[in-house]
């Protein structure tokens, strides 16, 4: 089996993180989003993988140019699934469709892998439970089947949703070609084969999240880490003996724990990355390359190569790439964009934006 994985569209609802990443190399613990996902469909046994690109694809080739696994797909058209799909219509064996800026666990996929292998159907897709199922495609369900498919209903008949996680045959290139060239949505070709009773469906049991905005990103970074950190794990790491971890932690290699550090909760520190002396990890991802020194992390996600300076605290936030918090700073449920200057003793709040790089920030603060 293949699998696609549609990494086209820019998700504007991620600002300010979009204007420096596509989203599917967003961090997620430590590593890109669509690593993650990459990796689940390999513990599957998926062994060909086509990214189709187009929103700063030049930071896929950068990523994954030289990898003989992964293919890179040109988008010219970004549109939605169908589109991508089409761009990869030469596949003649069942796939499996992943977009880029969802996170789905190994095991919901092998579940749905299987469903699909037993019933020998055209379509299977993966299901779920939403709070807000009118922002959603919501299923209509007779017995095991899909017999209906409405695209953000208004008034949702049940809050079962499409996950927009499928396992295809090849009958949907046949399909996607009865509805001609201008049609931009899988809804249509999927309804059509419900009508044929050729629509099975699998429910997700572990997690899948829609990173539609920076909460759902920050969202994504920590049911991560509670899902796949159940014990303790320092890697080829230095950690003071005057360190104390009271959680559970995945240390990376070249990570340096320095005296008076205190890691609680579930934590991720990455690769290279310093922290410490007399620093407080509260249940927060720090990614590689950055350094936090004599300050309070909590709840949060720090991007690559960001520098935290003493007396600083973050709280409920997402620090963007390469960003420099200067002392005295406290940060509070906001998300910061890429390569932001935060000079002294600012307090920042619910905010949301992308400075120009290295620009101060103090105004916003006001």
């Amino acid at each position: 089996m293949k699998a696609v994985i549609p990494c086209a569209k820019k998700k504007e609802g991620l600002f300010p993180f979009s204007e420096s990443k596509p989203t599917a190399l967003m961090p997620v613990m430590g590593k890109e989003l669509v690593k993650h996902n990459i990796e689940a469909l390999r513990e599957n046994g998926i062994d060909e993988i086509y990214l189709v690109t187009n929103h700063l694809e030049e930071k896929f080739e950068q990523e994954f140019g030289e990898r003989t696994d992964i293919n890179i797909v040109h988008q010219d058209e970004v549109s939605g699934t169908a589109s991508a799909i089409r761009e990869i219509d030469f596949i003649e064996d069942d796939f499996l469709v992943v977009n880029g800026d969802v996170i789905v666990s190994e095991e919901d996929l092998s579940s749905l892998i299987d469903k699909h292998r037993q019933d020998e159907k055209a379509v299977t897709l993966l299901g779920t439970d939403e709070s807000k199922p009118e922002k959603f495609g919501v299923l209509s369900i007779t017995n095991d089947d899909v017999v209906d498919f409405r695209e953000k209903p208004e008034t949702p008949e049940n809050n079962l949703i499409n996950t927009g996680i499928y396992v295809f045959t090849t009958e949907i290139f046949r399909e996607l070609e009865k509805l001609g060239e201008n049609e931009n949505s899988i809804t249509d070709a999927v309804k059509n084969l419900a009508e044929q009773e050729e629509v099975k469906y699998e429910l997700v049991k572990d997690y899948w999240i829609d990173i539609s905005s920076p909460e759902k990103l920050w969202k994504a970074d920590k049911i991560k880490r509670e899902f796949e950190i159940e014990e303790t794990e320092i890697k080829d790491a230095e950690v003071s003996d005057k360190a104390e971890i009271s959680g559970e932690a995945v240390i990376e290699d070249g990570a340096q724990i320095k005296p008076g550090t205190v890691i609680e909760g579930k934590a991720f520190i990455g690769e290279n990355t310093v922290i410490g002396p007399n620093t407080v990890i509260r249940d927060a991802t720090v990614t590689g390359n950055s350094q936090v020194r004599n300050a309070n992390v909590e709840e949060g996600l720090l991007f690559e190569k960001c520098i935290v300076d003493p007396f600083v605290h973050l709280e409920d936030f997402i620090l963007g790439e390469e960003s420099d918090v200067k002392s005295g700073t406290v940060i509070r449920e906001s998300f910061i964009g890429a390569r932001s200057f935060i000079e002294v003793n600012n307090s920042i709040y619910g905010k949301k934006f992308v400075p120009d790089a290295r620009t101060d920030l103090s105004e916003l603060s006001k």
